[in-house]
């Protein structure tokens, strides 16, 4: 017998002349050829199929329908084994572990009837629902639902048969009611197909027997629908009052809880009905340790928050409503304040957050706070106040710079310039620098949708001290209209890069309008022309897609005009209607109605735009008004 041949493995040695890129080209291949990936390791569970029929009943026995359910989806050998109908035991088995659920009717086998009563998936797009037709044996979603699959009024169908004309005793019905609270009665399409077929051909006797027979099965259905609906309606009954049973009890250690840690105050001053409405106080879900280690950070904060608008509430308004008549009083006696080389001052609603008076105002509950508290924090008001106007013509500056063209380069002080023009996004008025800054939009509280109306901690903390002071902090609201200012400067031949208001109004020629007055008698100051101008929206482009606006705000004239008092100090949101400045001079410095006079005591509180005059060209030729 020969011997086996051996393998010559010293020929697959290599060579010593072998370049090194060969070398590197065999590593290559050996790196590039993939490693024989093992098998995966089966589940522990993956021989359960295996084991002896008895032991695997006696463990189906103590599993609930939607348990079998899932187990029937798992793996075609549980399939197989839990839907022959020879284990038909199973099921009822199971299902006798729910309470007063009714038998399996007969149209149904005992997977069906489990998958309509317990699967949550719609039957026709598998998403989640829980609209169970018990009549038509489906379960739909909302959206399903709504497109009424596989459904049709009754009333659109003709008659079957003539033994048979009213289809509610043929077959079974649904209510559906739609978004407008409309009934109607509805059928399966499919099950009045099939019926329609069955009886298409039939004599007469034989129709007697069919629909005698339908009507006896259709009652059974209905007979069935009640009772299942009787069934669910008990199952969610008693899980509602096992939900709430865990929420009263969740609040209840909750509300102890609050009370040991010190927020008792917050509770007897917020109700704990309100307190309660947080979603970590509401849950459904049992306190454990783990919920609570995750709630009590939450709890805190929220409390914290409570706390600080009850302080808001009770405490900082009434120091809030001492500082206002504080700031009243420097307005109206500047004489005994410190003075200020600000042109217009802030609201007392900015004043109010300068941290000098903000930590009065927050000042501990104990400290006693009057109106001679304020007086240090008076001391450093004009650096605060130079602090805020600086903020402001920063943000004005920065409107007014969005509004530029293209390669525009202005010239100076753009404060000074006739080319910065604001538009009020709220009230449509054209203002220049110095009315912008007091104009009284720029106090109003932002206005949301109803959605955020339950709004954040902050917004309402901001909310409570806009009502005690009357406004809210200076907020620009405003549009830049440099575009319609280049064109009205360039018209009266300057240049806009280099024009100022003063020399604008030394300059400038008198405008009038050819849509509004052809004749030219009725002129107007430059400014006035550039709002006529804004008006009739000519040449302002941020509104050219809301023309119905500006015409019907142009038809219907400016807002109601308002003043200021000249004994006081300007400051932002200081204009007031004619009766309410004659008061306002009578009660505060004490001159007398019949006594008070215009252009003495008070003035227009935009008298930066002049009213245009009308005159005959004669008087024109020998006065000119505005020169």
């Amino acid at each position: 017998m020969t011997s086996p041949k051996r393998l010559h493995l010293h020929l697959m040695k290599r060579p010593k002349h072998e370049d090194v890129q060969g070398s590197e080209s065999l590593l290559a291949e050996v790196q590039d050829t993939k490693p024989v990936r093992s098998r995966a390791r089966k589940g522990g569970l993956s021989l359960l199929p295996t084991i002896s029929l008895d032991v695997l009943f006696e463990i189906f026995g103590f599993l609930k329908p939607l348990d079998l359910l899932s187990l029937a989806r798992t793996s075609k050998a549980f399939r197989n084994l839990l839907m022959r109908k020879s284990n038909a035991f199973i099921w009822r088995a199971s299902r006798s572990l729910i309470p007063n659920l009714p038998e399996c009717p007969t149209d149904l086998s005992e997977p069906q009837y489990a998958c309509l009563a317990f699967d949550p998936h719609c039957h026709n797009c598998g998403g989640v629902g829980f609209n169970i037709i018990w009549q038509f044996r489906v379960k739909y979603c909302g959206p399903c639902l709504r497109i009424h699959t596989n459904m049709e009024p009754a009333y659109s169908k003709p008659v079957i048969a003539q033994l048979g004309p009213n289809l509610n005793e043929l077959l079974p019905t649904y209510i559906f009611r739609d978004l407008r609270l409309r009934f109607t009665e509805m059928i399966q399409t499919s099950q009045y197909e099939v019926l329609s077929l069955r009886l298409n051909g039939l004599s007469c006797a034989e129709q007697t027997l069919v629909i005698e027979e339908t009507k006896k099965t259709v009652r059974a259905i209905r007979e069935h629908a009640d009772a299942c609906k009787a069934w669910l309606s008990g199952v969610n009954r008693a899980r509602s009052d096992e939900l709430h049973q865990i929420r009263e009890g969740r609040k209840r250690v909750i509300k102890e809880w609050l009370e040991t840690e010190g927020w008792k105050p917050e509770i007897d001053y917020h109700t704990w009905w309100k307190i309660s409405k947080h979603r970590a106080i509401k849950d459904s879900r049992p306190l454990t340790a783990r919920i609570w280690s995750r709630v009590r950070p939450i709890l805190t904060e929220y409390m914290s928050e409570m706390r600080s608008i009850r302080m808001e509430e009770t405490l900082y308004n009434s120091r809030r409503r001492i500082l206002l008549q504080a700031w009243t009083d420097f307005l109206g006696e500047p004489a005994s304040f410190p003075n200020t080389d600000v042109d217009v001052l802030p609201h007392v609603a900015d004043v109010a957050r300068f941290k000098h008076f903000d930590d009065i105002i927050k000042s501990p509950a104990h400290v006693v706070v009057e109106r001679d508290t304020f007086l240090p924090a008076f001391v450093a008001l004009p650096n605060l106040v130079r602090n805020w106007r600086r903020q402001v013509d920063q943000q004005l500056a920065t409107i007014i710079t969005s509004g530029y063209p293209k390669e525009y380069v202005p010239a100076g002080d753009i404060r000074q310039l006739a080319t910065s023009v604001f538009v009020c996004n709220a009230c449509e008025q054209l203002f220049f620098w110095i009315d912008a800054v007091a104009h009284n939009c720029n106090l109003d509280f932002p206005k949301g949708s109803s959605k955020e109306r339950s709004d954040s901690f902050k917004e309402q903390v901001a909310r409570i001290a806009h009502y005690s002071l009357g406004s809210s902090p200076w907020s620009p609201k405003f549009r830049s209209s440099t575009a319609l200012a280049i064109h009205v400067i360039r018209s009266c031949c300057q240049d806009p890069r280099t024009a100022t208001l003063a020399h604008m109004d030394n300059t400038s020629a008198p405008f009038y309008c050819i849509a509004c007055h052809p004749d030219g008698k009725t002129v107007m100051h430059w400014r006035k022309g550039l709002e006529h101008n804004h008006l009739h929206n000519n040449r302002d482009q941020a509104f050219e897609g809301n023309k119905s606006r500006l015409q019907s705000h142009l038809l219907s004239g400016r807002p109601p005009r308002t003043y200021r008092c000249l004994i006081c100090r300007r400051s932002v949101g200081a204009g007031r209607l004619l009766r309410n400045m004659t008061c306002h001079i009578e009660e505060q410095h004490g001159i007398s109605i019949l006594n008070v006079l215009e252009g003495i005591h008070y003035v227009k509180e935009i008298d930066s735009i002049p009213d245009p005059v009308t005159l005959s060209w004669e008087t024109w030729s020998e006065q000119n008004p505005y020169l």
